[in-house]
């Protein structure tokens, strides 16, 4: 049977009102992707989502476990607190860094010891270093400051990267904060040199090892900024002291405050521009935070290095008419 014709009129008139009826259709709006630090902050959002659920498990039992679960929790909320977009669902189109984190969800039948905790937390802290490339400083010195707190939760800091190689163009700004990490290493070597002359017995050899440590890294400072064309800072002669300690108790608070101190400065570095040198100073502050802990552990802080958030204001009174 013959197929009906279909004039060449009929054929635009239906054409035009196909057109028409597109244009009254309402495209669907593109979805937001994420940029590189959304993703990883995402991700991390996600992933303390899953550690706090764990470690809030009947199994994971209560003392330490608890005070780790709640530093978990800090920085989930700081982590909200930054990226509150990001706790909308994932979209389809966001593109996830290849650096994001990736937690293993444990089996239903797994037990959470405290022991398998720690030892996601190892990972954890592993891969903070990495993840810090192409992100703003001030992600990446979050994102160090949360793997120093996971590497002391885990007992266990990331064994130390290879010194990072020079750059033909360094940034002046990266040489300039790697001479404030040096100036800081120049006051650790002479406090725990003054500590470990003071003390006696297994305090002496820890303060010891723990000076050998800071004038190692004293020395690879030195020939990062001179392999970078930079000037390393001189020590001075003598440094000023909080205090002279008398007591091993006193000098084990004094080691770690310098540690401390030190951790801070090494925060300073992570804002680096030279994503290696950003790598160098995360693991150096995971060093630092475990010294710390070795002389003082019962003080624990879920951000080393970081300033202590400020308090929230009081809700005022206004004494009504």
């Amino acid at each position: 049977m013959r197929q009906p014709h279909l004039s060449r009129r009929a054929l635009l008139a239906g054409g035009a009102a196909v057109a028409v009826l597109a244009g009254c259709s309402t495209p669907e709006p593109e979805p937001v992707r994420d940029t590189p630090e959304e993703a990883l902050a995402r991700a991390l959002i996600a992933e303390k989502e899953r550690t706090v659920a764990l470690y809030s498990a009947p199994a994971a039992g209560g003392g330490k476990a608890a005070a780790y679960r709640d530093r978990h929790a800090a920085h989930l909320a700081e982590l909200r607190r930054r990226y509150p977009r990001l706790t909308e669902p994932t979209p389809a189109s966001s593109t996830v860094s290849a650096s994001a984190p990736v937690s293993a969800t444990p089996t239903p039948t797994q037990k959470m010891t405290l022991a398998r905790l720690r030892a996601l937390d190892r990972r954890a802290a592993a891969r903070r270093p990495t993840q810090l490339a192409g992100v703003a400083p001030a992600l990446a010195q979050l994102v160090a400051s949360i793997g120093a707190c996971e590497a002391l939760h885990a007992g266990s800091a990331v064994k130390r990267p290879a010194a990072p190689a020079a750059r033909a163009a360094a940034d002046p700004g990266d040489v300039a904060k790697l001479r404030k990490a040096l100036s800081a290493e120049h006051a650790a070597v002479f406090a725990f040199g003054l500590l470990a002359a003071r003390t006696t017995g297994s305090l002496r050899t820890r303060l010891t090892r723990a000076f050998d440590a800071h004038r190692d890294r004293r020395d690879e400072l030195r020939r990062l900024i001179t392999a970078r064309g930079g000037q390393p800072a001189e020590p001075h002669a003598s440094y000023a002291l909080p205090s002279v300690p008398s007591t091993g108790p006193a000098a084990s608070r004094l080691a770690a405050h310098v540690e401390n101190g030190l951790t801070a400065s090494y925060l300073e570095l992570v804002a680096a521009v030279d994503p290696a040198l950003r790598r160098y100073a995360a693991v150096a502050m995971q060093e630092a935070v475990m010294r710390a802990h070795s002389f003082r552990p019962s003080t624990v802080a879920a951000f080393p290095g970081m300033p202590a958030p400020a308090p929230a204001p009081s809700p005022t009174v206004t004494p009504s008419g």
